[in-house]
């Protein structure tokens, strides 16, 4: 029996569809990177391509790009990453490539001998990539024949937090950049917010956004306003292989860290670290049966993980939820707070070793 990653569709599109009237006529593009913050790119991508005949969608890597390149080939794939001279010939004709900086424009102009579409990514702020503003309106002037530049954006580095003071300068310096672009009639698109930026400020809307975290499910913005209408679409369940008792003074995994104090009956679920169980969640995690809570006992393995089943009767074979969502005791927005972490982490970090299962309800 395989441990196994459910992705709830109606809470996907649920989550699509909340943007989406916040967006009006501006479009939303979905940020399937990562494999889809660990749901699965692939099948993400499919379902809101079908219900909503999304145009563009963004990953970070030339890999990703590649993989959706054979699935959906006239799909737009914008990626976020820098791309150098030896990949260009591995690039998938729906790629949009991402210029990183003023440096990476050059060499791009310099060594392309084919069609480039490009989206110049403006650092405002976050000073891990992008073009410093101050030259962007040069780049756009001074293309070749081969770069064809469609888009401007830039990427917020404190959307998340109470104190708007830095995104607030972000947003001024991105509005001064468009509106000399205006200036000399650049037609590309523009696209600022993500998924906290847009929920904090709808106005910060432009032609489009990026749709993040909150496509599956999760409201980072202060105070987490807008949970209710956000449903978690990743839930993890993992099966009871074995069911045994142990006696008084016996202890359980690795390091003898937790020890019976009374005779207890202990469960052994198929998961661990490998499959993006953290192991900080030993002694403290909570996985879930039918409404009962049921604690993690010892040190988790890189397989399995142990639980104090009490007097339930589970027989071997039924599934656990080890990660849910929404309200449970073990949803992935109240782990990661637990570990002091955020849910990206936690959701990037399920295993491609655990299944993912399209639940369409």
């Amino acid at each position: 029996m395989k441990t196994l990653c459910h992705v709830s569709q109606s809470a996907l599109i649920n989550n699509f569809t909340v943007f989406q009237a916040l967006m009006g006529h501006a479009q939303v593009i979905p940020v399937v990177k990562a494999n889809a913050y660990g749901h699965g790119a692939v099948a993400v991508t499919r379902i809101l391509r079908d219900q909503f005949n999304c145009k563009m969608v963004a990953v970070a890597t030339l890999e990703e790009a590649q993989e959706l390149g054979q699935f959906f080939p006239d799909l737009d794939v914008l990626m976020f990453t820098r791309i150098f001279p030896s990949e260009l010939a591995q690039l998938p004709s729906n790629a949009i490539i991402s210029v990183t900086g003023w440096d990476d424009f050059l060499t791009l102009k310099s060594c392309a001998s084919r069609a480039l579409r490009l989206h110049i990514n403006i650092n405002t702020g976050m000073n891990r990539l992008g073009m410093r503003p101050e030259r962007v309106l040069e780049a756009i002037k001074n293309p070749n024949r081969y770069l064809q530049i469609e888009g401007v954006y830039s990427h917020f580095s404190s959307s998340d937090t109470a104190d708007q003071t830095v995104m607030r300068k972000q947003k001024e310096s991105f509005q001064q950049v468009c509106s000399a672009l205006d200036d000399i009639g650049f037609s590309g698109l523009k696209h600022l917010s993500n998924s906290a930026g847009i929920l904090n400020d709808p106005e910060l809307a432009c032609d489009a956004m990026r749709l993040g975290i909150s496509l599956y499910g999760y409201d980072t913005t202060p105070g987490q306003r807008f949970s209710e209408q956000l449903s978690p679409v990743m839930t993890v369940l993992a099966p009871l292989v074995r069911v045994s008792s142990i006696s008084t003074g016996e202890s359980v995994s690795y390091g003898e860290t937790w020890t019976a104090s009374t005779k207890t009956r202990v469960g052994t679920l198929r998961i661990g670290y490998a499959d993006g169980y953290r192991r900080s969640l030993s002694n403290r995690g909570i996985v879930e049966f039918e409404n009962r809570s049921f604690p993690v006992i010892g040190t988790v393995t890189m397989d399995h993980i142990m639980v104090d089943l009490k007097d339930a009767k589970i027989p071997t074979g039924e599934y656990f939820t080890v990660l849910g969502g929404g309200e449970k005791t073990n949803a992935i927005a109240r782990v990661a707070n637990q570990l002091g972490t955020i849910p990206y982490e936690i959701c990037c970090g399920i295993s491609p070793r655990v299944e993912r299962v399209i639940i369409a309800e």
